[in-house]
């Protein structure tokens, strides 16, 4: 964790986190890389068998084809170089080691095998909860000022607009801490997850508290009619999960109602969330 020498009882802190500085959040950040390292090794595997398979049967030719299909098609789409970097900036070998790749794909294509065997369409959907963490993990590195002798909170050069937070909800995870913000109608895009160190919870907290009880007085709320048209929203899609399993035959149709209803179902919530509370 690289920290500034500034103290937390000191006017001003600062702070900068990277995955590295917390065990969890290094296992979210590999979970991702994982899947995808287990995908390739069975795709190799597939590969591998074809190609023996091809030699046992005597067609040398057909193994050739099979091994120069593969290469031209990782060749002609540039999938090696786009997975070697994250972005522009972060070499990908620095962000993860060449060994925890290694196991994590290996313990990635055996969970992929292990969820075939429970259903058919169980590793598409470990596919898609992998992104999870990767979403969760994506801010990272990140860092932070505060100085509350001025009421200035900046967060990855963006300073928060302090007047207009409404609320926050605050929650500790072993050595960080993970800071959400609320924020009255009309304010411009702000950061709303803030990630820090758990030494300086306090120093935040306090400086967003001064800023936020101005803004809970002048806080304004959304109309009747966008209030109403919200839940009318939430409830559909709460409502499609049930409907589908009744009108969807037995089986496979009830699995899809299932997905479909886990789905919709968590943004109907949110939609309710929204028009009861905003």
């Amino acid at each position: 964790m690289a920290q500034s020498t500034s103290d937390p009882g000191a006017v001003a802190v600062d702070w900068e986190l990277d995955v590295t500085d917390s065990l969890l959040l290094q296992i979210l950040a590999y979970v991702c890389p994982s899947i995808f390292g287990g995908i390739a090794l069975l795709a190799g595997g597939l590969l591998l068998w074809l190609v023996v398979s091809a030699v046992l049967d005597g067609d040398l030719a057909r193994a050739v084809g099979i091994v120069a299909f593969a290469i031209l098609a990782l060749l002609s789409r540039r999938y090696l170089p786009a997975l070697l970097e994250t972005n522009l900036t972060d070499p990908f070998w620095n962000r993860y080691s060449r060994r925890g790749l290694v196991i994590g794909s290996v313990c990635g294509a055996l969970i992929l095998l292990g969820s075939a065997q429970l259903h058919p369409t169980a590793p598409f959907v470990v596919f898609i909860a992998s992104w999870v963490p990767l979403v969760l993990t994506a801010a990272f590195p990140t860092s932070g000022h505060a100085e509350p002798a001025v009421g200035t909170l900046v967060i990855d050069d963006t300073e928060v607009p302090l007047e207009a937070v409404s609320g926050f909800r605050m929650g500790s995870v072993g050595t960080f801490a993970v800071c959400w913000l609320s924020y009255t109608r009309g304010v411009p895009t702000a950061p709303r997850l803030i990630f820090l160190p758990s030494n300086y919870v306090d120093v935040v907290t306090e400086l967003i508290d001064t800023g936020t009880e101005s803004s809970r007085r002048a806080r304004s709320t959304i109309g009747r009619t966008e209030r109403l048209v919200a839940g009318l929203f939430g409830l559909g899609m709460i409502a499609l999960g049930p409907v589908l399993w009744v009108i969807l035959p037995p089986g496979d149709g009830q699995a899809v109602a299932l997905y479909a209803g886990a789905m919709f179902g968590l943004f109907g919530m949110l939609l309710l969330w929204y028009a009861y509370s905003a």
